[in-house]
């Protein structure tokens, strides 16, 4: 909730989200917004006749004017945005997928696989996208030639255009739908994120967390998914939110030079090329084929690269705001009250006294006791004094860590079993507090 509130007090972050739900709420209601017709082909809806090659001025049937071949401006941008939010997401989910997978795996492995599935990821970050465009399209339009098919790119206005002379099989479908750009991106879009995640694996799969959850029997995979990754993939994340903007930004880029693509706003800008300067040399004669289309793309980038940045701040381990410094352990994220009952006993009445919460552990009286409880093996007494702690919020982390070498030493106690699962609990690890309430059912 700190996070969240610091998030929620720059100014920045309202304007990124702003931003944001403005172009979501655009994709969601376009069908609202600018209903298609018999004359849509995609996001492009002609107005007009389409030999007539001027750009004409805003109108009561085009709102925002036409561009050449009167495609209606406001009906591309509306839907435009639609396509935008679904390829950018896209690609920002699949490399942020594909990214986090392949770095906790090789950080989790270690030696020889780390080495080798970094390497790999470093010869993809030397490998040029432009060339992976060009390289992955051809090899579609290959496959699909030989294949039977026909494929090439019309007009702008048409876009893709594939055609079989007979029923195609079911690779060639998969291939006249998918989009090379998308793929593209997504094969050339992990590797930052798979090296991000890959060092925060290798820095917390050592911690006293994940080797609790080995010593209680979970598998790799397990650990992986439940607990390094939720613990790892933060700063990931930041980096997901601004792949979706530069992805949109860089598919309209490779649509307007003429490397295929079929970004709508791209489009537009490509079609209204030879508009952008009218007559007389007056830069906003003819304004509406170019500022509405890089508008958007200028505001969709800023929008989530805004929200990005806020992410990274309210995620950064340390983040002070009006003299309120927040602190995030890698290890552990906050929890909700977790009801449970101590150990009492008629000596309980010594914990009752008030310890300040940001009590160095050392200089906790409380924490001592239990420490020299448990070492002396009267662990009775040592959990009533962890159970205050933990109730009270004061060194959940230490005593976490206290409880996880006392249940190595003693399996056998029930007891012990039931105060790790409320430190866990209480830590937010709520997979390892199953797992620990589970071995204390077992023994009771």
């Amino acid at each position: 909730m700190r996070a969240l509130r610091f998030f929620l007090s720059r100014w920045q972050n309202w304007l990124g989200l702003v931003i944001i739900l403005a172009f979501a709420m655009t994709a969601l209601t376009a069908p609202l917004l600018s209903p298609p017709n018999k004359t849509t082909q995609g996001a492009f809806k002609k107005v007009g006749r389409q030999t007539d090659k001027t750009p004409h001025p805003p109108s009561e049937i085009a709102p925002l004017g036409t561009l050449p071949g009167q495609i209606d401006v406001y009906h591309a941008l509306v839907w435009g945005a639609r396509e935008a939010m679904q390829f950018g997401l896209l690609v920002a989910l699949g490399a942020f997928i594909f990214g986090s997978l392949f770095g906790a795996i090789a950080g989790y492995s270690g030696g020889m696989i780390n080495n080798l599935m970094m390497r790999i990821a470093d010869a993809f970050l030397t490998f040029p996208v432009l060339a992976g465009v060009v390289f992955l399209q051809q090899i579609v339009a290959v496959t699909i030639e030989s294949m039977g098919g026909i494929y090439w790119f019309n007009n702008d206005y048409l876009g893709k255009v594939v055609d079989f002379q007979f029923t195609p099989p079911p690779f060639a479908v998969f291939l006249m739908k998918v989009d090379p750009i998308l793929i593209c991106l997504i094969l050339f879009s992990w590797m930052p994120i798979a090296r991000l995640v890959n060092t925060m694996v290798i820095t917390i799969k050592n911690m006293d967390f994940i080797q609790a959850a080995r010593a209680l029997g979970g598998n790799p995979l397990w650990i992986i998914v439940r607990h390094i990754l939720p613990n790892s993939v933060g700063p990931a994340i930041v980096l997901a939110a601004r792949d979706v903007g530069s992805a949109v930004i860089l598919q309209a880029t490779i649509t307007f030079v003429g490397l295929g693509g079929q970004s709508a706003w791209g489009m537009m800008l490509s079609m209204g090329r030879n508009w952008v300067i009218g007559p007389g040399g007056d830069l906003l004669a003819t304004w509406w084929v170019f500022v509405p289309s890089t508008a958007a793309l200028i505001l969709f980038g800023i929008g989530w690269n805004l929200f990005g940045d806020g992410l990274a701040e309210a995620l950064e381990p340390k983040a002070s705001h009006g003299g309120v410094v927040i602190v995030k352990h890698k290890r552990k994220k906050k929890a909700e009250q977790v009801e449970f009952e101590p150990v009492r006993t008629p000596s309980q009445a010594v914990y009752s006294h008030r310890i300040a919460p940001d009590t160095p552990p050392e200089q906790d009286p409380l924490l001592q006791v239990a420490r020299d409880a448990m070492s002396s093996r009267d662990i009775d007494k040592a959990l009533n004094a962890y159970s205050h702690l933990i109730a009270h919020g004061r060194h959940v982390q230490e005593s976490l860590d206290d409880l996880i070498a006392g249940a190595r030493k003693y399996p056998r106690h029930a007891a012990l079993w039931k105060m790790l699962g409320d430190a866990f609990a209480r830590a937010g690890q709520h997979e390892n507090a199953a797992r620990a309430y589970e071995q204390y059912n077992k023994l009771s």
